[in-house]
């Protein structure tokens, strides 16, 4: 029978984990059955046995500051505001974040959201809000001074690292619609799917976009920046994966190992599968990605992830507030290690080359029988390439079937001719991308007046110049 773990939640470890106390009741208003209530389930539950002097907090917040830094304590509005972050619903300025030590370092910004049309950026490192240092503080904090009512607005003062530039941004806050999935048809037929969040809705997206993309040659399934969530979508999601039967192993505070099933779906990628992880992969991206790598079900590409192994489960107190706590740490199916470890990548790229090594991988494998032209270094945009041949080649070219990937993205359309009789030219439609690494197939198609065909096909790889 398939063991699903329905009660408990790994959370979100970056912008939308709400662990602050900065909404919390004071300890005037927390009454005495509610701090029993906490110190009875920290007995029972806690992953760890603790002391009763650590009980012995006045409140609900010095209590569990002397716990792991995962478990928290929230009132009803602060939990209402956790679920809809797990399930990307939230007002803000549209970024994820993570910790820096000069303040909240932006992960990602969401395309034409408030924060993008401002000019904020990946990698900016927000050090004040409204004129409130955040060095030193807590993403949860930073979290809820960004936040707030609906057409309010923030005042950000931004650290620019890449040009060392201290910036000030005033941004309107607004209902962010963030896609938790999405998937595109890549280059060379490869399906694309990327999760942002394991939200209620996930498997459903999931399955959606995997008939979507249905006959496809192989998948990357993107998890970098993707922070957690319910744990019983994660079970769930490793069930699109073939041959994978386990999904991790889970301890309590007895250390006594149990291992839980995925779950197995209709509907599965098929072919060869790469999983994109980076050091904000967290939690439930972590035990999926710790499951396939044991299982050998798909290759990890990117660095090693957050190590965030722990898990928690809601209490409700009977004042309304929860307790947020600790109650287990998970391990991968085979029993490595995960909490504050992370998991290695099977192949290591460079930060943000995760999708151009996984792509081009997989191109690859389908062109095995090519002959490798080698590499081309800083062409310009507008490169033309000529293919020089021994013999006079038929002028029809409409059957040729060359193709020009981007590696990481889509074909782009080329026009070929036939030159002086020996040479195919071969112009790009459009600009090449600065900066943008590309991959140019010529199949064994080419054929000479004299009726010879190729002996085989031809690639060759180049890059741009910047």
């Amino acid at each position: 029978m398939q063991k699903m773990v329905r009660k408990f939640l790994i959370p979100l470890i970056f912008l939308f984990s709400f662990t602050t106390s900065a909404f919390s009741v004071s300890a005037a208003t927390t009454s005495a059955s509610t701090l029993d209530e906490i110190r009875q389930y920290i007995r029972d539950y806690y992953v760890d046995t603790v002391s009763e002097d650590v009980l012995n907090g006045s409140t609900p917040q010095e209590i569990v500051q002397r716990l792991d830094k995962y478990s928290t304590y929230m009132t009803a509005q602060e939990y209402q505001q956790f679920l809809d972050s797990i399930n990307m619903e939230f007002v803000g300025i549209g970024i994820t974040m993570n910790e820096d030590p000069a303040g909240i370092k932006v992960v990602s910004v969401l395309k034409n959201g408030p924060a993008a049309r401002a000019g904020l950026r990946a990698g900016d490192v927000i050090i004040e809000v409204d004129g409130q240092s955040l060095a030193g503080n807590a993403k949860e904090q930073a979290v809820t001074l960004i936040t707030g009512q609906e057409g309010t607005t923030v005042h950000l003062k931004v650290l620019r690292p890449s040009t060392n530039e201290t910036l000030t941004f005033d941004i309107v806050r607004e209902k962010i619609n963030w896609p938790n999935v999405e998937f595109s048809r890549l280059a060379g037929n490869i399906g694309y799917i990327r999760l942002y969040s394991f939200d209620s809705e996930s498997v459903k997206d999931i399955e959606q976009a995997i008939r979507s993309l249905s006959g496809v040659k192989g998948w990357i399934f993107d998890l970098r920046d993707n922070p957690g969530g319910y744990v019983d979508a994660a079970q769930q999601i490793l069930g699109f994966f073939p041959n994978v039967k386990k999904a991790f192993q889970l301890r309590d505070r007895t250390n006594e190992p149990e291992v839980y099933d995925a779950i197995d779906q209709s509907v599965k990628m098929s072919g060869p599968i790469d999983v994109l992880v980076n050091s904000s992969s967290a939690s439930a991206s972590e035990m999926v990605a710790a499951s396939l790598k044991d299982q050998k079900a798909a290759v990890l590409y990117g660095q090693r992830t957050f190590g965030k192994g722990s898990m928690q489960q809601i209490f409700s107190l009977s004042d309304g507030s929860v307790l947020k706590l600790t109650i287990a740490r998970f391990f991968s199916p085979n029993g490595t290690a995960i909490h504050e470890v992370g998991v290695k990548p099977n192949v290591w790229t460079a930060v943000n080359k995760e999708l151009y090594a996984a792509h081009r991988d997989l191109l690859l494998k389908q062109l095995s029988a090519y002959q490798s032209l080698g590499k081309l270094r800083n062409v310009p945009a507008d490169k033309v390439f000529t293919m020089k041949f021994s013999r006079k080649l038929i002028s029809d070219t409409s059957k040729l079937g060359i193709k020009l990937y981007e590696l990481g993205g889509q074909e782009v359309p080329v026009t070929v001719q036939v030159s002086k009789g020996t040479q195919l030219v071969i112009k790009p439609n459009s600009s090449l991308k600065k900066g943008t690494s590309y991959l140019l197939v010529i199949p064994p198609t080419v054929k000479s007046k004299d009726g010879a065909l190729m002996k085989k096909g031809a690639y060759v790889e180049f890059s741009v110049a910047k």
